[in-house]
């Protein structure tokens, strides 16, 4: 009887982890298909570049420069901090850097809470067209405002910019997120952008045009996840969100497995709070028949979390039954052909997102030997978001002591990962 019922289960969770599974594989597939380059020109867009820092002395003046320091008319770019929670020297940094400050009142457990009460400030401006929000530990391209320009000349009402890990080198934790950012580059954004699907606003790096923000009545996020909720709210309003891979934002990556865990788990945490209370929302609208792409691929993204916890049950019904039928020998014999298996499968990727990314492969060994660790640890950890919740804030300490350097290549300024 009870290997009936588990065999009962293990077909219907084995049969939803394969479709679910196949439906991303055949998205990834999608970055191979031919894009016409298209000619864009830009429209001179004002930008509010907009920033919530809680002690980041040490990095936030080089985000502020480098947004300051752009190919673009420097009347048209304000930059924002806005210093929340503070016990360092945060605001008097941004200061100096030429930014202008924001001032918080009352408690701010999130960065929505900061941006909430911010842009409760920032709307009554008339001289700004368009927001880009950013972490304190970023640094953009110089070129960043004019692909952002060009895209909401084109129509975008709300922009996402590539990512790039700004101290691939540095420790193999950090190389294997500028690997795992390229995977969102690649089969998240580009891939969707080439079949018309919105890309994901995961992430750093994102921007909106000033109407939509007066339209929604501010910034109202709620979960600790503000990048997804936004996102999810933007597919639920129907907005045309734009990918734009020329805008570079350089993050810099935590260093150490402990803060990378803690960190990773607060995301999958994030995304399963959006989840619970944005995907009925989006069933509710997918009645209306109205961009069943788009509300269908936000659904599958929030579900993520929840799914890689689903698919520890097939296999723990699997071990449970070859301990009973074969004895715990022959189990610990098939974990560890699989874990090998999934070890070169997942070192292989590696090595191709490494030759396929702007970083120097050589340099990136550590990172991609690693990277089956970095990517099977996603399993445990969106369990224990189910089990305990995201957990609270954790403050990760950014050095900035390494970062993109700007040279001249054949008269253009570009950033170089140094």
């Amino acid at each position: 009887m009870f290997l009936n019922l588990f065999d009962e289960i293990a077909l219907v969770s084995g049969v939803l982890i394969k479709a679910i599974s196949l439906y991303f594989v055949l998205m990834c597939l999608f970055f191979l298909k031919p894009v016409k380059p298209k000619e864009t020109s830009g429209s001179r867009t004002s930008f509010a570049c907009v920033i919530a820092a809680r002690n980041e002395e040490m990095v936030i003046g080089r985000l502020v420069e480098s947004l300051l320091d752009q190919d673009y008319p420097p009347e048209l770019i304000k930059v924002f901090v806005i210093p929340n929670n503070c016990t360092d020297r945060t605001e008097e940094a941004a200061k100096k850097a030429g930014a202008e400050i924001i001032r918080v009142r009352g408690p701010v457990r999130t960065k929505g809470d900061a941006l909430n009460q911010a842009f409760g400030q920032l709307m009554r401006r008339d001289d700004i067209d368009a927001f880009l929000l950013f972490d304190a530990d970023n640094i953009v391209d110089r070129n960043y405002m004019k692909a952002m320009d060009e895209a909401f000349a084109g129509g975008a009402q709300v922009t996402k910019s590539r990512i790039e890990a700004k101290n691939p080198y540095v420790s193999w934790v950090s190389g294997c997120y500028g690997l795992y950012y390229n995977i969102f580059n690649l089969f998240f954004n580009e891939s969707r952008a080439r079949i018309g699907i919105a890309p994901k606003l995961i992430g750093t790096g994102l921007g909106f045009r000033r109407d939509l923000i007066l339209e929604k009545g501010g910034w109202n996020t709620v979960t600790i996840a503000e990048d997804t909720e936004f996102n999810a709210d933007c597919v639920l309003e129907h907005c045309r969100i734009s990918w734009v891979p020329k805008a570079v934002t350089y993050d810099e990556a935590p260093v150490d497995l402990r803060t990378s865990l803690k960190q990773r788990r607060r995301w999958a945490g994030g995304i399963m709070e959006v989840a619970k209370e944005k995907v009925p929302d989006l069933l509710t609208e997918l009645r209306t028949m109205k961009d069943l792409r788009q509300l269908i691929d936000m659904m599958m993204i929030l579900i993520m979390p929840h799914f890689q916890v689903v698919s520890l049950i097939p296999t723990a019904i699997m071990l449970t039954y070859v301990i009973y039928s074969y004895g715990i020998l022959r189990c610990l014999l098939l974990v560890a052909v699989s874990l090998a298996a999934s070890y070169v499968g997942i070192t292989a990727g590696g090595l191709v997102l490494s030759i396929r990314s702007p970083y120097r492969t050589a340099e990136m060994t550590r990172a991609i030997l690693m990277f089956p660790v970095f990517t099977l640890s996603w399993i445990p950890l969106c369990l224990m978001a189910a089990v305990k919740g995201s957990g609270t804030w954790v403050q990760i300490r950014h050095t900035g002591s390494v970062s993109p350097r700007t040279v001249s290549c054949a008269g253009k300024h570009v950033r170089e990962l140094c």
